[in-house]
């Protein structure tokens, strides 16, 4: 019986390394390479070895780390971007002296460097929408807080022997109380939506859709704004219910908003095999096309002033994308600036086919 042959452990763990590895000598010239740092540095079929480390990086960053390598033996850290690509990757590269007894050594400087590549770009973007939401959430609530603390001081000041003024600041001081209320409750939808994975059942999408314009019918007829479902009944969903009313009031409530007197904002459902979509159209304002990738980041309005004046948190869409995406689904919008929009969802339709 022939013996197994001999398992190179050390090979098999450069293949399986999620990080990039490179071997390269004092001569800037690529010596060994693993799978990943192919993939993370787009290398043709012909693959790495052999090539230069500028052109495999196309980086001169990464020619300044070599060089202070040699110079200093010290181990040397950079992240680089590749804008040249079209997913504009940020890769941490680390170079480490290395070496190996088994290779003639070349002198001067340090004869062999090892290149670990590293992808950091997810990381990095969540770090910046961290970083923004922070400063968002900071300046959305200092807004309110500064106007509360001005009347108050006004109030204090002897404001209140004037019946009329103090009327009027108390009301200022309740409505931005109330704005804060909304923030807040808004931020708490937010998490709990990113945080909690939704327990999913089959529910009357119709009867939800129906109770949603009765809820807002008196907005609606204040504005003298046409809101009509076109739904089939019955109609059944597998979701959960509560959140996809959050979902549906946040765009009735936005078209509603964004739609001018005499205008026409339509909830319509449209059924395919293993899915229900879910459309909200509206003949409101419209979209400008450079605003449409921005408006489910958190806090982005498209209209500030008017957002502002019609008490919106600017969290709402952020809400509508991040509890649909939860249910494994997508929201789409389509808007013409000027026309009007239409946002789209889907649901599945039974239990053995719900997304994952």
């Amino acid at each position: 019986m022939a013996e197994p042959a001999e398992i190179s452990y050390s090979a098999l763990l450069l293949t399986e390394m999620r990080e990039g590895v490179l071997i390269v000598d004092v001569q800037r010239r690529i010596l060994e390479s693993n799978p990943a740092a192919e993939k993370l540095l787009s290398a043709r079929d012909d693959g790495l070895v052999g090539k230069s480390l500028l052109e495999a990086m196309l980086s001169y960053e990464i020619l300044s780390l070599f060089s202070a390598l040699q110079k200093t033996g010290e181990p040397q850290e950079q992240e680089v971007k590749r804008n040249s690509e079209a997913t504009g990757r940020t890769l941490l590269v680390r170079l480490l002296p290395l070496l190996v007894t088994r290779r003639p050594q070349p002198a001067p400087g340090v004869p062999y460097c090892l290149v670990l590549i590293e992808d950091v770009t997810e990381i990095r973007r969540l770090e910046t929408i961290r970083r923004d939401f922070v400063a968002n959430v900071s300046h959305e609530l200092r807004t309110p807080l500064a106007s509360i603390r001005a009347m108050a001081e006004t109030l204090q000041d002897g404001a209140l022997q004037d019946v009329t003024v103090a009327e009027r600041f108390v009301n200022i001081i309740v409505g931005e109380v109330e704005r804060l209320t909304r923030i807040l409750e808004d931020l708490l939808i937010l998490s709990r939506a990113e945080s909690q994975i939704p327990e999913r059942v089959p529910f009357a999408l119709d009867t939800l859709i129906h109770g949603v314009v009765e809820r807002f019918q008196t907005q609606a007829d204040k504005t003298k704004i046409t809101l009509t479902e076109q739904t089939p009944s019955p109609l059944t969903a597998v979701a959960n219910r509560d959140l996809i009313e959050q979902v549906l009031i946040n765009l009735v409530d936005n078209a509603i908003k964004y739609t001018s007197e005499g205008g026409r904002v339509v909830i319509r459902t449209e059924s395919q095999e293993r899915r229900i979509i879910v459309h909200v159209s509206d003949t409101g304002i419209g979209i400008m096309s450079q605003d449409v990738p921005r408006i489910f980041e958190r806090f982005y309005r498209v209209d500030k002033a008017r957002s502002r004046q019609s008490g919106g948190t600017g969290l709402g869409l952020s809400i509508v994308k991040h509890i649909v995406e939860t249910h494994g689904g997508q929201v789409m919008v389509e808007s013409e600036y000027g026309r009007g929009s239409t946002f789209s969802f889907f649901l599945p339709v039974r239990p053995s086919e719900m997304l994952p």
